[in-house]
């Protein structure tokens, strides 16, 4: 599975690629600094995954992003994984937003995106 990584910051850009890496079932396809540039990469990609920050470079915030980038990639799953705990209301009320993670709670990364592509645990 093509996953996304929506994040403008280098070292939760590698953890995201750490907590992905046990599982080769999901591939890190691309990483975006901005939502922009999400824009423009679900179109090539297309990702079955998104991992969308909030706070990113740029004009547009992840939140606010989430609609447009599930119209270009419609059977993506968009986790939106935030250090913003207040945000979490908003995400459940977004239907975009398939689920809501705080950075905090990274090891639970590639549970959720396994439980949410109905992928279940690797057998790696």
């Amino acid at each position: 599975m093509n996953a996304l990584v929506v994040e403008d910051d280098t070292d939760d850009q590698l953890l995201v690629q750490a907590v992905f890496y046990p599982d080769s079932r999901f591939v890190l396809a691309d990483v975006a600094h901005s939502a922009e540039q999400a824009l423009e990469r679900a179109q090539t990609i297309p990702p079955e995954v998104i991992v969308l920050d909030h706070g990113l470079t740029g004009a547009l915030l992840g939140l606010d992003a989430a609609p447009r980038l599930k119209e270009l990639a419609p059977q993506a799953k968009i986790i939106l994984f935030t250090a913003h705990a207040e945000l979490q209301a908003r995400a459940e009320a977004e239907p975009a937003i398939d689920a809501f993670l705080l950075k905090t709670e990274a090891m639970r990364l590639l549970a959720l995106a396994q439980q949410l592509t109905g992928l279940g645990p690797s057998a790696n």
